[in-house]
Order: C-alpha cells, then structure tokens, then sequence
C-alpha cells in the first residue's frame, strides 16, 4: 500500500513537471523565453560535462548514452536490467545527497512498477537535446559555456541630457 502511495505521489509530481515544461516552463519576457537562472545552466552544464570521457571539452551524444548506460548499471543492483522501487530509491536517495534539491528523481512514468533505462535517461537526454542548438549530436565549448553577463551600465552618449558630452 506505502509503496503505491509512493507512486501516485511521484507520478503526481512528474505531471506537475510535464505541465510546467509543456507551458514554456521558463518566463517569458516580450514573447521570447527568458535566459535560465544562472544556477540551472550551470548545473546543466556540469551535468552534461560529467559525461565527457575523453575530458576533450566536447561532450558527444554516443559519450552521454555510455555513460548513461553505465549509471543504470550501477543503479541496477540485483542485475535484471530494470530498476524497481527500491532500487529506484537507494538512486534518489544518491541523486539527493550528491546534488541537494536540485537533483531531477527518477520517476516511473508509465506506472509499470520499475525505471526502465528510457525513463532513467530521460532527464540527461533532455538536457542534451536543450544544450545542443545547432543540432549536431555533440556540445561543444560554445554550448557548454555560460551567456556572458551584460557589459555593465549603460554610459551615458554626448548630448542625451544625462550630464555627458559637454
């Protein structure tokens, strides 16, 4: 019974997630889609270089789904290639402690009473196909990078009656 509550809590959340990503998820300023909090985007940036096994700087897609299959792995204790409820809490439980309330749960979607690699992935995935603007299967140093912070305040131009140009 504790263990169904435990899912119906988990998919509820999930629908909450999907809703807010479904509607933009993100402000909206003048019809466009604000910049993330600097926090997200660089989680996300740490996320997805976490992935890059040659440390080259450039993380590939087929770099993300090695070591996404090797988390499930691991995550995957008794070995039948699904995570079940407790499996999939001793993962949260991990996702918690390394990375606070910032860690994305893992949810079983499709209520089918375990995480299959899909649902495992999904979080790591979405965050690629975000990242990657060009579309080209790998974030390169230009899509791993922070946006630069404005040049500071506008200066006053000659003439503008804010005191400049006399």
């Amino acid at each position: 019974m504790l263990i169904r509550q435990f899912v119906r809590f988990v998919a509820c959340a999930g629908a909450v997630f999907l809703v807010a990503a479904a509607c933009g998820g993100r402000p909206q300023v003048n019809g466009m889609r604000a910049l993330p909090p600097i926090g997200e985007t660089e989680q996300n940036i740490k996320l997805m270089l976490s992935y890059d096994e040659n440390s080259d700087g450039v993380v590939m897609r087929q770099e993300l789904e090695a070591g996404l299959k090797r988390q499930y792995a691991t995550a995957d204790l008794n070995h039948d290639g699904k995570l079940d409820v407790k499996e999939m809490q001793a993962e949260n439980d991990h996702r918690f402690r390394a990375f606070g309330t910032e860690a994305s749960p893992l949810i079983d979607w499709n209520q089918d009473g375990f995480i299959d690699f899909d649902e495992f992935a999904s979080t790591a995935r979405s965050v690629f196909e975000d990242m990657d603007k060009n579309h080209d299967g790998k974030l390169d140093k230009n899509e791993l990078r922070l946006p630069q912070a404005g040049r500071g305040p506008i200066q006053p131009r000659p003439g503008d009656g804010r005191g400049g140009g006399r």
